[in-house]
């Protein structure tokens, strides 16, 4: 027996504008069922498709195996065209890596974090400087010869970070000693680094700070530099995933908020979340 459906049972109750508002507010609230939401309706999965693969974030290996078998049954320019912030987490392999890069050609933001050197950085090197690249989250092993030989390496001169305008380094032993050629980087406007006890990077910061002509900073203790908590960074990409305000938007809050009150180098609000952003050592 087949049961016919009468056309005001398919046609949408909600204007187009509103169903596909609350389809995209209800996904970026619970992104776990974002992919499920996407079986609903042909063009609620247009919709939808957008969203969900404008940032990924890929957990593990299997994770990563399983989102470049989706973008093989895909066409060839979709990864291009849809994917514009890619997270690879450094259980990642890097034969992995290399095929996701090849895909996602048209990145805007990336986190890539792998730990171990690839045999020939330049092949990770010729991918990345061919996207369109301008905010990179990165450990400086997987596309540079050894940050501790000698001479250091210039990012000024490595192609992938001269249309930079905003760098992350994850692993700032590698400017204990050195600035690597930062202050040289035509625009970057944003740099984030992480403090550790067991080394400094105040030395390599103030120079960079001193001589970079975006960053026009006179030294640590300018209102624009922001020291905070800073969340694991996997937690950070949940946020970023979430279409959240992310690392950069919270210290830029931060600056307007000084700006605004005349605050100190050093002082925070007192109220809301940028409060708990405020670090418990003791700030130089």
């Amino acid at each position: 027996m087949s049961i016919s459906r009468a056309p005001a049972d398919i046609t949408p109750v909600l204007p187009p504008e509103l169903e596909r508002e609350i389809f995209l507010l209800t996904a970026q609230a619970y992104r776990g069922v974002s992919t499920r939401l996407m079986l609903v309706a042909s063009r609620v999965k247009t919709w939808l498709e957008t969203f969900v693969y404008k940032t990924v974030v890929l957990r593990c290996p299997g994770h990563a195996f399983q989102f470049l078998y989706t973008l093989a049954k895909r066409p060839p320019q979709f990864a291009h065209s849809h994917i514009k912030a890619l997270c690879i987490r450094p259980q990642i392999p890097l034969s992995v890596t290399t095929q996701l890069l090849t895909l996602c050609s048209g990145l805007e933001t990336l986190a890539l974090w792998t730990h171990s050197q690839p045999e020939n950085p330049t092949d990770i090197t010729n991918l990345l400087s061919s996207t369109p690249l301008t905010s990179l989250s990165i450990n400086l092993h997987t596309i540079t010869t050894n940050p501790t030989y000698y001479p250091p390496p210039a990012l000024q001169h490595h192609p992938v970070f001269v249309n930079l305008t905003h760098l992350d380094i994850v692993n700032p032993w590698v400017v204990w000693t050195t600035s690597l050629g930062i202050e040289h980087l035509p625009r970057l406007t944003h740099l984030a680094f992480r403090f550790w006890s067991r080394g400094s990077v105040n030395a390599a910061l103030s120079r960079i700070l001193r001589e970079s002509p975006r960053l026009d900073c006179e030294d640590i203790r300018d209102i624009r530099v922001v020291v905070i908590q800073h969340t694991r960074d996997a937690d950070e990409w949940k946020t970023i995933e979430r279409d959240a305000e992310g690392m950069w938007q919270r210290a830029e809050r931060v600056v307007r908020w000084r700006r605004l009150t005349k605050a100190g180098p050093f002082d925070f609000p007192s109220d809301g979340h940028l409060s708990s952003l405020k670090p418990s050592f003791d700030l130089p």
